[in-house]
């Protein structure tokens, strides 16, 4: 629900200006008429731009009671002028009867002065006043027969707003967006020429223009004519209320509730000002409605409720009959919303009235609620009335508005204002090839610093392949090292088992003829001593045949399997172990067959015979 930014906001002063004397004084009564009658109008202007609608009507009525009968071009001024304090006041009926009184007065003129104003204001009034619409449209014809012969520049932007206002109402947007676009373009010229003393002027159609692309879908149109208008904006406390009030319509479309509520927060503060008065409140309870409405479309009507309670409190007190007919809709669909039809059925029959003379998309939106309301609580006869007379006037809302059109109204005035922007897009232009400039350098430096890094990168990669290559070779090595010194620790036990006993059983002997001498005669002695000279000999071969084995065999037991003759290796282990069998007194029986051979390692052949007759002569 959106309210524009009416089009009759009548300009504040720049600053305010002293009152020599109350407005009641009069004028000096010793002044011939005419210049009395003059001053009166003059001071009615200053307090029209003071926004005092009580002095100005004061100054009216004292000047139509000295204004002779037929005097119309005097009657017709006044008339205005108290038509106009009553509009401020918002006192419609009364405004709209001395608006007419004054078109009647200025008819009776040779030369109108007021009647192209006054037609303006009746326009907006009845185009915005329930019970007067019927008179909008005859007055609009009127008002364009007579446009062109107006030469103010500044009074014909203000024309093209209010008949911008009239198509709004009207949905034909095409059209209001094509008189928009010339009013602004007006007052732009104007303001850039020096004829133009207060920027505010063109932001009050800026806003309208943003409003009816909000209004009609285009919300990324509308924010940029609402942001452009902000740079039009001085620091009028009513205008400003509008401004804050449409960006946060304009942001809840672009669903950024969180920075709407920014705007929103902004128009309450200055609800806190002694210069509040109807249009911030009025502000307030809109932007509410926009936020129920908000959250009612995004299925969380809890949330709106708060904004409605809040909307139909400030109501009463400063709501117009079009606002407080929006306030009873949005409650109406906040209950549809929540489902309790009961409650919404009569907030929405009350809106109902005004909002067919409000315009298309207000009412269709309420036949619809009406219809499912009606539905939800069983009474289908009203539901299947409401629906329709939905269906037909959905369906054709927005056949007279089109992409194209608008975009063709638009581009005149976009043309027109993109002159204005050449010389600041040139310098941009400029600013832009310097930084495209230090863009490339910027490039080219992170392009070689990426290139060092894929250098440093692939160095770094091939020394890790070639570090986890010796690790795995250092890995093999140290496995062959183990397997190496497991072989020696089994060779070293094999040889120690071998050879303690062939050299203890020599020792023996010799320790023996060492410490008993004359035990023995000689030729025992002689006979010991052949015997221990042959097994020391034995015993040297052995070792030979050992360590030249634990050579072959060093990093690990591999046999090497050839055929052997199985007696010489027996004999070689008898005399190794021969003292031992003697000194125990043994006899060894070799039943070997002559030749036999065995295909077998010879050196694992002795170990093995060894080991066998050390145990048998050991058992």
């Amino acid at each position: 629900m959106n309210k524009r930014l009416l089009p009759c906001l009548l300009m504040l002063a720049a600053c305010c200006f002293p009152h020599a004397r109350s407005a009641a004084a009069g004028p000096d009564r010793n002044r011939p008429l005419q210049q009395k009658l003059a001053l009166l109008i003059t001071r009615s202007d200053s307090l029209r731009e003071l926004n005092k609608p009580e002095a100005q009507k004061a100054i009216a009525r004292e000047g139509l009671k000295l204004t002779p009968t037929g005097d119309y071009p005097n009657l017709a001024a006044f008339h205005f002028i108290l038509a106009n304090g009553y509009e401020s006041a918002g006192n419609t009926d009364s405004a709209v009867y001395f608006y007419e009184k004054c078109i009647a007065d200025d008819k009776k003129n040779k030369t109108p002065l007021r009647m192209t104003e006054a037609l303006s204001r009746l326009l907006f009034l009845y185009t915005n006043t329930s019970g007067y619409r019927s008179k909008s449209g005859p007055t609009l014809k009127t008002l364009l027969s007579i446009l062109d012969t107006t030469e103010n520049d500044l009074k014909k932007a203000g024309y093209y707003a209010s008949i911008g206002d009239y198509y709004n109402r009207a949905g034909d947007y095409q059209t209001e967006a094509k008189y928009l676009l010339a009013a602004i373009d007006i007052k732009k010229r104007m303001l850039s020429a020096g004829k133009l003393k207060d920027p505010e002027e063109v932001m009050i159609d800026l806003i309208n223009l943003g409003s009816m692309y909000l209004q009609t879908g285009h919300p990324q149109k509308g924010m940029q004519y609402t942001r452009e208008a902000r740079g039009y904006l001085v620091d009028t406390h009513r205008f400003r209320a509008h401004y804050y009030k449409q960006m946060a319509d304009g942001l809840l479309i672009e669903e950024k509730p969180a920075e709407a509520r920014l705007y929103a927060d902004s128009l309450t503060a200055m609800l806190s000002s002694p210069l509040a008065g109807a249009p911030q409140h009025a502000n307030r309870i809109a932007s509410d409605l926009a936020f129920a409405e908000y959250y009612v479309s995004h299925g969380q009507p809890d949330s709106a409720h708060a904004y409605i309670l809040r909307a139909r409190r400030m109501a009463p007190a400063w709501s117009d009959e079009y606002l407080m007919s929006q306030v009873d809709y949005m409650t109406g669909r906040m209950y549809a919303a929540l489902g309790q039809y009961g409650k919404a059925l009569p907030f929405l029959v009350s809106s109902e009235t005004l909002a067919r003379e409000s315009g298309p998309e207000v009412y269709v939106s309420l036949l619809r609620e009406l219809a499912k309301a009606y539905a939800a609580t069983g009474d289908f006869k009203k539901a299947f009335d409401y629906y329709e007379r939905y269906v037909p006037l959905r369906d054709t809302l927005y056949s007279q508005l089109s992409e194209n059109t608008i975009a063709e109204a638009e581009a005149k005035y976009q043309n027109r204002d993109k002159q204005r922007q050449i010389e600041a897009k040139n310098r941009q232009i400029e600013e832009a090839r310097n930084q495209r400039l230090w863009l490339i350098a910027g490039l080219l430096l992170l392009g070689l610093s990426l290139g060092l890094l894929a250098v440093i990168y692939r160095n770094k990669k091939k020394n890790a392949e070639v570090l986890d290559r010796k690790n795995r070779e250092l890995a093999r090595v140290i496995r062959e090292l183990e397997e190496a010194n497991g072989t020696k620790a089994k060779l070293f036990g094999i040889i120690s088992h071998d050879l303690r006993s062939p050299i203890s059983q020599v020792y023996q002997f010799l320790k023996l003829q060492q410490l008993n001498p004359g035990l023995l005669d000689e030729k025992q002695k002689t006979e010991l001593g052949t015997r221990i000279q042959t097994a020391a000999g034995s015993l040297l071969e052995t070792m030979e045949d050992l360590l030249h084995w634990s050579k072959t065999q060093m990093n690990q037991f591999e046999p090497n399997n050839r055929l052997t003759a199985l007696a010489p290796v027996i004999e070689q282990c008898i005399r190794l172990m021969q003292l031992n069998i003697d000194s125990r007194s043994l006899a060894v029986h070799v039943d070997v067959p002559d030749g036999a051979t065995v295909w077998a390692d010879p050196d694992y052949l002795q170990t093995i015979l060894r080991n066998l007759l050390q145990n048998a002569i050991r058992a």
